[in-house]
């Protein structure tokens, strides 16, 4: 039996057998995701039958699985989503994590016995998101991962957090600000929002007036170690600390996990050998240099490496020269078989020639392995480029295979109501008509141990063969006292009821009615039915004037302007913002304009006090479902998220309830840090030649496309035109993803 722990260790797992070695190393918890709709989908993933597999194993051993459901969803994509969402109804993992709102009112409203995440996709960083994710129905937020120890201390003071919160504690992290990411999509249409990032961040950029040389890795931050923050985070109340590394192989996830777990159950007095230990752990665990990411401002300023690779990874090797089938390699540190390499030359700044290391030899003889200063032959497909660095960036690991093919079979979850009354018990399960009863001719009054509504949960939480314990509610009328074997008797009386009685395809019916039930309920009726078409507006900056409707943002916004509010805002700064806000109020203004989720806890009876409340950018609109979400929350009107392509804007508008606006003209920032990037304002570019803008405001870094980003109106959209930063000077024009699609 797992021991009972206060803090939750949760870790990454990429496919089955590393959610196995997370287990084995002792992982509380382990985060997966299904082969689509998750953020980390370049990952192996999990099949349905691999997930209901592995849920099975973690019930049995009192473990937990979360599976993510991570990714913004195109209008289109809602039916395939939702019957994915159905299929986790089913086979009921311990939660889901949701990026996309409109995704997360799905499973709120039609699939409630889904317990809901809030990922760290949806940027939430202050008590205000704290609050509003309690109110749409979150049971757990996971943190924005630029939020500082500080800014910690002031949303939960007194350590007892309105909702559970989970944080990051080792792995790699991403430099922009969670959710907002749009450098990769920007280069190609393969959208970090959906799973799909090229990673540019970790490539090396260079001055755009110089000829390229080596260049720096500008956005390339170090991964986080946070094994001294341990009890810092325990006394914030801190429930989950979270392992980031779904692409991580196996050994990897189970050195990090053996290394957290032996600090988390030392005792006070043995933590600095834990920790000693746990370090030299970690050394084994292949990665970047490691620091505590960005808990402290000193530490953000520092985080980025200019000279380092953009992977990680051991040096081992050399490569001498190619042959037919593969290269000749001279060996600094040993390679084994299985073992996977990068292959990098001095001068790449792309991302290297990656491969596992399937078949070895030495002196022309295969062998298993080679030891430093032994020269070998790889086999190898494609060519890597001579004298290029090889980097070991994971090791063979225990072979699974054995312990797959046992993994039990699931079995079907049975959510049932417990009812203890003076003279019978009965059970009743969930959204079935039937009801398991049975009378006792005498119940003895409990003097001392007395039936509670725990014991016969407990009680009747083994299940059959068929069927498994779900979610148990139970009630005690009266203080009763029923001996452990007559309980045990009962519990056995009510599984072969439930066995003779109930039709093992009953939840398979009931979520397929579900299902189509939320089918129904979202085919469009031709065009949506929101009453108007809003004015055009656009956005100014300092100095700028324009005719019709303005926008700007809250510093510089006069009482008729619409009110642009700054989408990241740390605790400590929000008591500024509020007050901002009343200021405008006080002077008129009556418009404000959503850029982040929390921002709606700011205004929570704008109707009744006649405040209009309209989306923007970086506020992700991207389905029917946001918008109904939105319109729960008080917005009057919402502006499409700028990924979107011609086709999603026309899908999205026959079944907005709201009035839609595009951004159709503007220079968006395509990526936010509130790292320190050690290079100064001004053009960038990288090896292939797309050129940036970087622009620091602040604490932040903010980087732009040298291009303009221009599309035509939508048909049935209102414009929003952004001329709060000057057009490219050389007049470049893009559509971004309006006609290509996104990823």
């Amino acid at each position: 039996m797992a021991e009972e722990r206060t803090v939750e260790l949760l870790a990454p797992a990429g496919n089955p057998q590393t959610a196995l070695a997370a287990f084995d190393a002792g992982a509380d918890a382990v985060y997966c995701g299904l082969r689509k709709f998750n953020a980390r989908e370049r990952s192996e993933n999990f099949t349905h039958d691999e997930l209901n597999r592995i849920l099975a194993y973690a019930r049995k051993n009192r473990r937990k699985v979360y599976v993510t459901f991570n990714t913004l969803l195109k209008e289109s994509e809602l039916d395939e989503a939702a019957a994915e969402m159905a299929f986790l109804a089913e086979c009921r993992p311990d939660a889901v994590i949701v990026q996309d709102l409109g995704c997360a009112r799905i499973l709120r409203e039609y699939f409630p016995e889904l317990t809901l995440h809030a990922s760290t996709q949806l940027g939430i960083h202050n008590s205000a998101g704290l609050e509003m994710a309690k109110k749409f129905g979150f049971q757990r937020v996971i943190l924005e991962r630029q939020v500082t120890l500080d800014e910690l201390r002031q949303m939960i003071p007194d350590g007892r957090p309105p909702l559970e919160m989970e944080l990051f504690v080792h792995g790699a992290l991403c430099c922009c600000v969670s959710g907002s990411c749009l450098f990769s999509s920007w280069l190609g249409g393969w959208s970090g929002n959906r799973g799909k990032c090229k990673q540019p961040c970790r490539r090396r950029y260079f001055p755009a007036d110089s000829d390229p040389g080596r260049g720096e890795f500008l956005f390339s931050p170090d991964d986080l170690c946070a094994l001294e923050l341990l009890d810092e985070f325990r006394r914030f109340g801190i429930c989950s600390l979270k392992i980031e590394g779904r692409l991580r192989r196996t050994d990897y996830v189970e050195k990090v996990v053996r290394a957290y777990r032996l600090v988390l159950d030392a005792e006070k007095e043995c933590r600095k050998a834990a920790l000693e230990e746990a370090r030299n752990i970690l050394r084994g665990a292949v990665t970047r240099k490691t620091s505590p990411g960005f808990y402290s401002q000193e530490n953000m300023r520092k985080l980025i490496r200019l000279d380092s690779c953009g992977g990680s990874g051991v040096p081992c090797g050399r490569v001498k020269r190619l042959v037919p089938g593969g290269f000749e390699a001279e060996m600094s540190a040993r390679l084994h078989v299985g073992d996977t390499i990068r292959i990098q030359s001095d001068s790449d700044a792309g991302d290297g020639l990656n491969l596992t290391v399937l078949h070895l030899k030495k002196n022309g003889e295969s062998v298993l392995k080679v030891q430093s200063g032994e020269r070998c032959f790889v086999r190898s497909e494609k060519q890597p480029p001579v004298g290029g660095l090889i980097w070991r960036t994971g090791e063979a690991g225990q072979d699974f295979s054995a312990r797959l093919s046992k993994l039990p079979e699931p079995k079907i979850l049975l959510d049932f109501m417990l009812r203890l009354e003076r003279g019978s018990l009965s059970v009743q399960p969930t959204g079935f008509a039937g009801k398991y009863a049975v009378r006792f001719p005498e119940l003895t009054p409990a003097r001392e141990h007395a039936v509670s509504e725990k014991v016969l949960q407990k009680a009747f939480s083994a299940g059959s063969e068929v069927f498994a314990a779900g979610r148990i509610a139970a009630s005690v009328e009266g203080k009763w006292f029923l001996p452990a074997g007559q309980l045990k008797e009962l519990r056995r009386s009510f599984w072969a009821w439930a066995e003779a009685n109930i039709p093992h395809d009953f939840q398979q019916k009931r979520i397929l009615d579900i299902l189509l039930r939320f089918r129904r309920d979202h085919r469009p009726s031709g065009q949506g039915s929101h009453p108007e078409i809003f004015p055009d507006c656009t956005a100014l900056g300092c100095g700028q004037s324009a005719a019709g409707i303005i926008a700007r943002e809250i510093e510089l916004a006069k009482p008729g302007d619409e009110v642009i509010l700054p989408p990241l805002v740390p605790e400590g700064e929000l008591p500024l913002l509020k007050q901002r806000i009343r200021h405008l109020l006080e002077q008129g203004a009556k418009v404000f304009r959503i850029t982040s989720f929390f921002q709606f806890a700011l205004f929570p009876d704008a109707a009744a006090r006649g405040i209009q409340l309209k989306t923007m950018f970086p506020f992700p609109v991207c389905n029917s479902q946001i918008v109904l979400v939105c319109r729960e929350c008080g917005a009057s009107g919402v502006q499409g998220w700028i990924e979107l392509s011609k086709d999603d804007y026309a899908d999205l508008l026959r079944s907005s309830v709201l009035p839609l606006e595009a951004y159709v003209y503007g220079r968006p920032a395509i990526f936010i840090t509130r790292a320190g990037i050690p290079a100064s304002e001004g053009r960038i570019k990288d090896i292939r030649g797309n050129r940036f803008d970087l622009e620091k405001r602040a604490s932040l870094t903010l980087l732009y496309p040298a291009e303009t980003f221009e599309i035509p109106v939508p048909s049935g959209c209102s414009a929003f035109r952004d001329l709060r930063r000057v057009p490219a000077p050389s007049g470049e024009r893009s559509e971004f993803n309006f006609s290509r699609g996104w990823a």
